[in-house]
């Protein structure tokens, strides 16, 4: 029979594993690097313009991911995003950032280039990021 000290060993342990992963390491250092750039004066060109949008999709499948497996399957197998979700998710950013914010702050800018990149990031964590955790949860 569970206790709640198994359960605290166990939900620990996932955590864990689920904040080692080396792409959200990249993810969470790329985000900071660009907005200490941003903040200092001394934004980083291409990068400044794209990889936080190209960076953002797959941390935020990532999250819902360890969110999501975390409530859900603790004890199951983890659960995979089929790539039409990932899509779909970054649609709805695309136009959340990209149409609505846009016409209420000044700090978001329409760019269809962003666009790209929110899909272009969404593929990349269907075909890179998840086969990565296929691989380390199987």
């Amino acid at each position: 029979m569970w206790n709640s000290r198994y359960l605290d060993r166990n939900f620990f342990c996932t955590l864990k594993q689920y904040l080692s992963d080396p792409f959200l390491l990249f993810y969470g250092l790329s985000w900071i690097l660009i907005r200490y750039c941003r903040q200092t004066g001394q934004p980083i060109p291409v990068l400044n313009n794209w990889l936080t949008d190209f960076v953002f999709v797959p941390l935020i499948a990532y999250i819902a991911f360890c969110i999501g497996n975390l409530l859900l399957t603790l004890y199951s197998a983890p659960h995979y995003y089929p790539l039409y979700q990932i899509l779909v998710l970054a649609f709805f950013v695309s136009i959340v950032f990209e149409y609505i914010m846009p016409q209420y702050t000044n700090y978001n800018v329409s760019d269809p280039i962003d666009t790209l990149c929110y899909f272009a990031g969404g593929c990349f964590y269907y075909f890179c990021h998840q086969n990565y955790l296929k691989s380390k949860f199987s």
